[in-house]
């Protein structure tokens, strides 16, 4: 994080606590932190065309035909979304992001989440969690940047006491429950994608499309405040050691250099 998204962090972070004991979940405060850092990595030149956003461009094609047949009760729908999604609560989380040609993941037990954009040697790599230390909660976070061979690490110390656990984190699937039950709900369609029958729930940030048998979301198209449309492949995985460790635990390849900031310059992309 560069100086003004830290100091903002603290300050909306003091805005967020009543006296010295930490009241408030810092989702909002920490999630836009992380945006703000992957996006500007992605802007500053993470970014290009690259192999994986190649791919999940390709996979887009053909997803709109017609296929499942129509449910018309929305309401019911978001329902067994969320308990579909609850059902979820011991896999990890994964986001493919076709816009930005990054993928994220979010392992549902711990809420550590690991956040990858491109392949192979000129990949960006980045892990972040949120443990307790001494009755502070810490914003740990590590860059790693393959193809100047380089990484960072930051451990920002949230300024509010916590008297004993951290409030629990929303993962992603508690974000999905809470924008389609927010109302206005209505079945947009159905379709088939990527092998998934499915069923297009519109909300008013969006449309999400489920699988017409499990109600597990497949696909989502989101626009944020700010108006920036965003296109989603989700998926929840098996949560296997490989997986669980890829997630939670940086991985700092041999004869890579520590700097301040990982770099993430013009013509560091894939």
């Amino acid at each position: 994080m560069n100086t003004e998204q830290e100091s903002r962090l603290r300050e909306d972070l003091r805005r967020a606590v009543d006296g010295e004991t930490f009241r408030t979940d810092p989702d909002v405060v920490l999630g836009r932190a992380r945006r703000a850092r992957r996006r500007s990595m992605v802007t500053r030149g993470a970014v290009g065309t690259g192999v994986l956003a190649v791919a999940v461009a390709a996979a887009l094609t053909g997803s709109h035909p017609a296929g499942a047949p129509e449910v018309r009760n929305a309401a019911y729908v978001v329902e067994r979304v969320s308990a579909a999604l609850d059902g979820g609560s011991d896999s990890v989380y994964r986001i493919v992001d076709h816009d930005e040609g990054s993928v994220w993941y979010q392992d549902q037990v711990t809420m550590s989440q690991y956040w990858v954009h491109g392949t192979g040697g000129t990949r960006i790599e980045a892990w972040d969690s949120t443990p307790v230390i001494d009755h502070y909660a810490h914003l740990m976070d590590t860059t790693v940047n393959h193809k100047d061979r380089t990484y960072s690490t930051e451990d920002t110390k949230l300024p509010a006491y916590v008297p004993g656990t951290l409030p629990p984190r929303s993962s992603f699937a508690d974000r999905i429950k809470k924008s389609i039950s927010a109302g206005g709900q209505e079945i947009a369609g159905s379709g088939e994608y990527q092998g998934h029958q499915v069923i297009k729930l519109g909300y008013p940030a969006g449309e999400l499309w489920v699988d017409s048998t499990t109600y597990l979301p497949v696909y989502r198209i989101t626009t944020d405040p700010d108006g920036r449309r965003t296109t989603s492949d989700l998926a929840f995985l098996p949560r296997t050691p490989d997986l669980v460790r890829t997630v939670n635990t940086p991985q700092v390849p041999p004869g890579f250099t520590k700097v301040a900031e990982a770099n993430t310059g013009p013509g560091h992309g894939g």
